[in-house]
């Protein structure tokens, strides 16, 4: 059986799912994650060399509030203020309908469309009824989010477990009495974890603490005696594979250690939500045949990723080269470690 727990992780309402008593899936719902979201947003300023403008979306909050926006995605009927004939006369001051297509990451800003996609958000009617509330709000205003629903977020979570487990029994449980009346309202099982009569809260009874704690630090362990070291730094992720004191120096014993922390990582990539470059230094092999049979081991172990995790190349260093997409924010990005 996999169990769904649904509590609150670091202050963050967040799903967490084991399998046979290990973590395997990690979701923060409160990670602030504004994709899809639209807003009445106002025009700061026009960049004529690269044909885009920077809309102000959300007041107060610096430059988080503010987005890229290329001028050929903009419909002329999302200007909101006033009548134009071609998206070129568009200047700063206007108030433009915008959505989020990906949000804010390290250094770069929010990227902006007008060309709104009703679909990733939970509102049920057409554009021309959207343009018109939209006309009636204030600039610097949200007009639809995304409408995460938790039961779309649990089916994704079993998604997920069913791929590290032989069964599709699940046992949903929540120490958050709304959370379980939302769930059972949609026909969904949740078994409430009262505290008080347990005795016990639902983070113990389930060793949250220990079982996540390798996510907030850069040594991971492995059972073999080795260990990972994960580095995380703006323009690339990179994870070193070490084989410990462990003695027996052979390939043979390279290829199963190697196999090992490549489980780990793929685990490790997939609950930190690691994206963009990867870079993966294993314990380096002379024979070729057992390189290759690391490179098949990690391209099936990786098939199933939804954020495409995918092996590029085997550099001359020996250093494996990994990308995957970004859809979500870095679970550092999401919960401030250096504060805990």
């Amino acid at each position: 059986m996999s169990d769904i727990v649904i509590t609150k992780w670091h202050d963050k309402l967040s799903i967490l799912g084991f399998t046979d008593g290990t973590l395997e899936y990690l979701k923060v719902l409160d990670g602030n994650d504004r994709r899809g979201n639209v807003y009445s947003g106002r025009v700061e300023n026009k960049a004529n060399n690269i044909d885009a403008l920077f809309v102000r979306f959300e007041a107060g909050q610096g430059k988080r509030g503010i987005g890229f926006l290329p001028i050929k995605t903009i419909p002329t009927e999302c200007v909101l203020n006033r009548h134009v004939n071609n998206a070129s006369e568009i200047k700063p001051g206007d108030i433009l309908l915008v959505q989020i297509r990906t949000d804010e990451h390290k250094t770069k800003q929010a990227r902006l469309s007008s060309k709104i996609k009703l679909h990733s958000s939970e509102y049920d009617g057409d554009l021309n009824k959207l343009i018109n509330i939209a006309k009636t709000r204030t600039e610097h205003q949200l007009i639809i989010n995304r409408g995460l629903t938790l039961s779309g977020e649990i089916d994704a979570a079993k998604h997920r477990l069913s791929k590290t487990s032989d069964t599709d029994d699940y046992k949903i449980v929540s120490d958050i009495k709304s959370i379980c009346d939302e769930l059972i309202e949609n026909n969904i099982d949740c078994e409430y974890y009262d505290e008080e009569e347990q005795r016990i809260s639902l983070a113990v009874h389930y060793s949250i603490t220990s079982k996540t704690e390798d996510l907030l630090k850069k040594k991971v362990w492995l059972k073999s005696g080795g260990y990972i070291i994960v580095e995380q730094t703006e323009t690339l992720n990179l994870i070193d594979v070490n084989s410990g004191k462990s003695q027996k120096k052979t390939d043979d014993f390279f290829l199963l250690l190697n196999k090992e922390a490549a489980d780990e990582c793929v685990r490790q990539i997939r609950l930190r939500n690691l994206s963009g470059m990867i870079l993966i230094d294993f314990v380096s092999m002379k024979d070729k045949e057992l390189q290759n049979e690391l490179i098949k081991y990690i391209e099936e172990i990786t098939s199933g990723d939804p954020d495409h995790l995918r092996f590029i190349d085997l550099t001359g260093l020996g250093i494996m080269e990994f990308t995957r997409d970004k859809k979500y924010k870095s679970l550092s990005e999401t919960i401030d470690f250096k504060h805990l």
